[in-house]
């Protein structure tokens, strides 16, 4: 588990799995289950939303690429896609969750979006941060991100 803090604030802790893979633009999760890839938000991207009020996604039997929206995110802070970490078909669509999207803010680890079954796994893989050391390495550029932006109300 990699542990990230900002100030003193308790909502400004975020915990990332390491056994999980990260999009690094969209603070998308991945995480491989058997031939299926499991996919949701991760906790820094649900902060950074804010409240998740809408959650729209491609329908089942879509094929996606890599990099390529899935569907789309709003909440009272920001609008915009959520992209793909595997290329593959969208097998299946957690519905409770799209139906109840702040479900992602309360749990974004148990709160999944859709499962892609992946057409190039490995070669998707490679790029995306897993493990501590990496999942550290990228965070910390993030959050140095965010602050220059003055996104983050953590000090």
């Amino acid at each position: 588990m990699v542990k990230v803090s900002i100030g003193t604030k308790e909502e400004c802790n975020w915990e990332l799995p390491d056994d999980l893979y990260y999009h690094p633009k969209d603070h998308i999760w991945a995480r491989v289950e058997g031939d299926v890839v499991v996919v949701g938000l991760d906790a820094f991207g649900a902060y950074a939303a804010g409240r998740i009020q809408h959650l729209r996604t491609f329908p089942k039997g879509r094929k996606v690429r890599k990099d390529q929206a899935f569907g789309n995110l709003e909440s009272g802070k920001f609008i915009g896609p959520m992209r793909a970490p595997v290329a593959g078909e969208i097998v299946e669509i957690n519905q409770e969750v799209v139906s109840n999207p702040s479900k992602i803010n309360e749990s974004p680890y148990e709160a999944w979006i859709i499962k892609i079954k992946p057409s190039n796994l490995e070669e998707d893989l490679k790029d995306l941060p897993h493990g501590e050391e990496k999942i550290k390495a990228w965070m910390d550029k993030e959050i140095e991100e965010y602050r220059k932006k003055e996104v983050l109300k953590c000090d």
